[in-house]
């Protein structure tokens, strides 16, 4: 088999996200990401904790990545 190895980011914008949430970005409880989306838990006026996805605002190998030169190549071997 041979395998190619690329490497790529995807980005997140917090201020940016805190403000479209209207909250201070202390009420950012936790946050994770999975699937190329970002999962941010924060607190509301309330004092509520709710979760919001975001898509990637940034590059990210969904959208017009360059496939044609790998980071590494190699093959394994029998």
């Amino acid at each position: 088999m041979i395998y190619a190895e690329y490497r790529t980011s995807s980005v997140w914008d917090l201020d940016n996200i805190c403000q479209q949430l209207d909250i201070a970005r202390d009420a950012v409880v936790d946050y994770y990401v999975k699937w190329d989306a970002l999962f941010l838990t924060y607190r509301d006026a309330d004092g509520n904790e709710c979760e919001e996805e975001f898509e990637p605002n940034m590059f990210s190998a969904s959208d017009n990545f360059d496939w044609k030169r790998p980071e590494n190549v190699t093959e394994e071997t029998a």
